[in-house]
């Protein structure tokens, strides 16, 4: 406690939810004679420990449970291809125009229209990936294949299984449903029918970033009247084996849904070319965005009206048919166009992302950052496809009652195996070596570097990864594109080469034991450890060879052990084992929260951004975590006494934008952060809203009361200067010599790495410094000052942060 008076410490987690005990110290407690172990005294040693100080003054502010707090969220990975995609549409290098005029909204760019039109086009794609999944999973594998073909059921149950399908969908549609705040519940979203997307900032008009559902439910009716629209074209696709008057209503259902799709596709035009900022006379509606009411109404009707044609129409499929078809071929004839279209969608959204800036403000057409929501966007389609491609793989092998016996599911889903395992290959090697020369080689450096430190270098300009998968992706992929529409299908998986699969074969299994080692490492490991692990290594290694070599294998959840070929490698690394890890933690997050909050490190940094590009992602907490600390901060200045608001990982970045958004003047608020990714990440991939103005802006704002803490170890927390104009000006300070916003990077000992801050010494030094900053400049807000005395006492009291540092 601070020998002047009592001040409040808010204390904000980052992702994961960690407990407010943990926060206040409560729980583990500190041990006296050995303060750097936390852990437990099961070594038999005497030990001693004791409660933490008490600090009336010090407070948890806790979120956590707004992404992990109910049983239903455990189910949100399956919203994860959402998800990212759209986080994609924040990650476009073009960012907002600055208002012309105060109060004025800034409005949209051709450049700034033309990426939100592609990337929200990409993530309507990225829906009728989902879409064809769950087609080919329960009206072509489940209905046509197992109930009709083997088990002999009625023809009229492939349109009970397009029904199924579409009631999949609407479950995911439920899943990711808007959830308003309190004070908004009982408000009609369609109230605020503007666009702020590409126009908003967290420093100039953030505010409807929080406030603008209209565009959400919008994309949503859009969203949702696509996904009908594609259920019934490919329910209803000519050439099914009708007769009739059943043939009739197919082609009626077909045009219907090729009407409704024209009809989302022009809406969602529309909305995105438009300027969409709220008018000068308070409409409701936003400039040039079509009637609220046509997009409200008008999005759904027909493509409703295909998937009850295309259901009833299946009623009339022959028997000849049946017996001659082996799966629907609708479905697989989509998947090579939209592959192929996803891919052109990408490329453009690349070309329209716009170039970076210098600190000068002139382009810099090099920038990596532009790859980062291509590259978002292909991981969003991949990630959907390979979940979509588990299940349907796992559904064949258990229905089909073994691989050989199998219902068909394609040479699609080996191939996608096959790609995805030849990437992972050849980034786990490319970031090796990169690590390697990070660690080894001293260019340009007096020594090499650690090896935390290496790994954090590698993510300190991560935009290099994502460049890298993003043109892995689109070679691997448009290759195969390419190969498939020459010889009108594809190849068989064993024309592979044997030098390409041998060579992937050796790199996965040289990662994988050099991710052994470094865990051993990591673990530090003694003499009787080393050889164990050489044994299990050595063992595990001998009865590969011998099972290959002798021909066997075992069936676990049909997937051969060891695997037989490539294929059955690639199948299993790529699709099949991670698939079941997924469920069997959605299993798992069901009945314990402590797995939710693991779980939950994804959506809470997916989530942060409002659903703008895509409306099926998991709901965004950031609108109530954000405004909520908001206005924590105004009521806690009210008091009078010192705030300081500590923000660590992902809180700081709440933080942060909160006291953006808190009304000014801020009273006396200081912010104090560790472990923030604000520049290291955010500044990295989403560089239009994390930018040197608004870093700038929020130092500004607390007038130079902002202390930022951080490890040479920690992939994820670094400094924030180098966003900042001038930083250290404000202080009154030589920059030559004030240290600005960041403290001198903490050695670590101790391998805390990303956790733990508030252990070190620097963190209680820091904030008490900070308390009396706050201090001196309350006293020289009110003090009288005169001439030369006045200033050059207000210019002391401004830096005695740093003169304490």
């Amino acid at each position: 406690m601070d020998a002047d008076g009592g001040f409040v410490e808010l204390r904000v987690h980052g992702v994961a939810g960690t407990p407010p005990a943990v926060m206040l110290q409560l729980v583990p407690p500190v041990r006296v004679d050995r303060p750097d172990d936390t852990g437990s005294d099961a070594d038999g040693a005497i030990s001693e420990w004791q409660r933490p100080p008490q600090r009336p003054g010090l407070r948890a502010w806790s979120w956590g449970s707004l992404t992990s707090g109910r049983w239903y969220q455990a189910f949100y990975v399956v919203l994860l291809p959402f998800m990212l995609a759209n986080v994609a549409g924040w990650a476009l290098l073009v960012g907002p125009d600055s208002p012309t005029a105060v109060g004025v909204p800034a409005r949209r760019g051709a450049r700034m229209r033309a990426g939100v039109l592609l990337v929200r086009v990409a993530g309507l794609l990225v829906t009728v990936v989902f879409v064809l999944w769950a087609q080919l999973i329960v009206a072509d594998l489940v209905a046509y294949q197992w109930l009709v073909r083997r088990l002999g059921t009625p023809v009229w149950t492939v349109g009970a299984g397009l029904l199924a399908a579409t009631g999949v969908l609407l479950v995911v549609v439920w899943l990711s449903r808007i959830r308003q705040r309190p004070a908004t519940r009982h408000v009609d979203p369609w109230s605020v029918w503007t666009d702020p997307a590409g126009r908003v900032s967290l420093h100039h008009d953030q505010r409807p970033m929080w406030d603008s559902p209209g565009i959400n439910v919008a994309l949503r009716r859009l969203h949702l009247g696509a996904a009908l629209g594609v259920v019934g074209l490919i329910g209803s696709w000519p050439g099914a084996g009708r007769s009739g008057v059943w043939e009739l209503l197919g082609r009626i259902g077909f045009w219907a849904a090729a009407a409704g799709l024209v009809v989302v596709a022009a809406l969602l035009c529309a909305i995105s070319l438009a300027d969409g900022a709220p008018r000068h006379d308070g409409g409701v509606r936003g400039r040039g965005l079509p009637p609220a009411a046509l997009v409200r109404y008008g999005s759904w009707p027909l493509p409703t009206v295909a998937v009850a044609l295309a259901a009833a129409s299946s009623a009339g499929i022959t028997p000849a048919w049946v017996a001659a078809t082996p799966f629907l071929p609708a479905v697989r004839g989509s998947a090579l166009w939209l592959t192929a279209g996803l891919l052109l969608v990408v490329a453009a959204v690349a070309v329209a992302g716009g170039p970076g800036r210098r600190r000068d403000g002139r382009a810099r057409h090099g920038d990596l950052r532009r790859a980062n929501a291509p590259a978002i966007l292909l991981i969003a389609a991949a990630t959907g496809a390979a979940l979509g491609a588990g299940l349907a793989e796992q559904v064949a092998r258990l229905a089909g009652g073994g691989p050989d016996g199998g219902l068909v599911v394609g040479e699609a889903v080996g191939w996608m195996a096959v790609a995805f395992t030849t990437i992972l290959a050849a980034t786990g090697l490319v970031v090796a070596f990169a690590w390697l020369a990070l660690r080894f080689v001293a260019v340009g450096r007096r020594r090499p570097l650690p090896a935390p430190v290496a790994l954090r270098a590698l993510t300190i300009h991560a935009s290099w990864l994502t460049a890298l998968l993003a043109v892995l992706g689109v070679a691997v992929a448009g290759t195969g594109v390419g190969a498939a529409l020459a010889r009108g299908e594809l190849p068989p998986i064993a024309s592979i080469p044997p030098a390409v699969s041998t060579g992937v074969v050796v790199t996965l299994v040289a990662l994988a034991l050099a991710g052994v080692v470094a865990a051993a490492r990591h673990r530090r490991f003694g003499p009787a450890g080393w050889v164990g692990l050489a044994l299990v290594v050595a063992g595990v290694a001998a009865l590969v060879v011998v099972a290959l070599r002798e021909g066997w294998s075992a069936q676990l959840l049909g997937v051969p052990v060891p695997p037989r070929s490539f294929a059955d490698l690639s199948l299993a690394l790529a699709v099949v084992l991670p698939t079941l890890v997924l469920l069997r933690r959605m299993y798992a997050a069901v009945r314990s929260v402590a797995v939710r909050r693991g779980i939950g490190v994804l959506w809470d940094v997916g989530t942060f951004w409002p659903r703008w590009f895509h409306p099926l992602a998991p709901p965004t907490y950031s609108d109530r975590a954000v405004t909520g600390l908001a206005q924590r901060v105004a009521a806690g200045t009210g008091t009078g006494e010192p705030l300081v608001v500590a923000a660590h990982s992902q809180g700081s970045v709440i933080a942060g934008t909160a006291l953006l958004l808190a009304p000014a003047p801020l009273g006396p608020v200081a912010l104090f952060t560790f472990g923030s990714p604000w520049h290291h990440l955010y500044g990295e991939f989403f560089p239009a809203y994390f930018d040197a103005a608004a870093t700038t802006a929020l130092d500004r704002r607390l007038g130079g009361r902002w202390r930022n803490l951080w490890r040479d170890t920690d992939p994820v927390g670094g400094p924030v200067d180098d966003l900042i104009d001038e930083p250290g000006a404000l202080s009154g300070a030589d920059p030559g010599v004030d240290p600005g916003v960041d403290l001198a990077p903490l050695p670590d000992p101790h391998d805390r790495v990303h956790g733990d801050y508030w252990l070190e010494p620097q963190y209680d030094a820091a904030v008490a410094r900070l308390v009396r900053a706050v201090r001196r400049d309350e006293r020289a807000a009110v003090t009288p000052r005169g001439g030369d005395d006045g200033e050059q006492n207000d210019r002391s009291a401004r830096c005695a942060t740093h003169g304490d540092s």
